[in-house]
């Protein structure tokens, strides 16, 4: 995977957060003070402008993701600029200048975020924060990268014979296609 890669994917949470800012929103209204859709949606906006700026550091993965981590620093408040913005430049520097990342330096990468946010934030499993989340999801990825067999074959357009590459993206995964959890009280 190179850079274009996670710039796709940067692009492409990027999307999926604007898509999503007033449900997330909504969702930080019922436990805390209804900002958080729209603080990530600035940020990954400002992502964006930044990967994009003239004389960007973005040659590699490393770098796409410590950018991604710095503006979420300078622009997301609250502490999910802080938290969210760790977690990428802990992966950034993971990978380093790595021009091509394979999947066990993406699975360390993981791990490198994981505990970025743990130490910065004070968490562990258990205590009701994204590490509930975070922690349960780097240990499957490096569980299903582990054994050849749990590997995930490439994800292909069945119009034509070659995986999906760089921005192309499989229509038949999205976060938006799943319906919303809804809030009960």
């Amino acid at each position: 995977m190179d850079a274009e890669v996670f710039r796709a994917w940067i692009v492409s949470a990027a999307g999926v957060i604007e898509a999503n800012r007033d449900h997330l929103t909504q969702l930080d209204a019922a436990i805390g003070d209804a900002d958080h859709g729209i603080n990530l949606a600035r940020g990954f906006t400002a992502v964006l402008v930044a990967l994009d700026a003239p004389g960007a550091k973005t040659a590699t993965p490393g770098a796409i993701l410590t950018v991604t981590g710095n503006t979420l620093i300078s622009k997301v408040g609250g502490a999910s600029g802080p938290l969210y913005g760790t977690a990428f430049r802990r992966a950034g520097k993971a990978l380093g200048d790595a021009a091509d990342v394979d999947l066990p330096a993406l699975a360390a990468a993981l791990d490198a975020a994981l505990a970025g946010v743990q130490q910065l934030g004070a968490a562990r499993e258990g205590d009701k924060t994204m590490v509930d989340a975070l922690a349960p999801a780097t240990r499957a990825f490096s569980k299903a990268i582990a054994s050849p067999a749990s590997r995930p074959t490439p994800m292909r357009n069945s119009n034509r014979s070659t995986p999906y590459r760089n921005s192309e993206r499989c229509s038949c995964h999205s976060i938006t296609d799943s319906p919303r959890p809804t809030l009960s009280t």
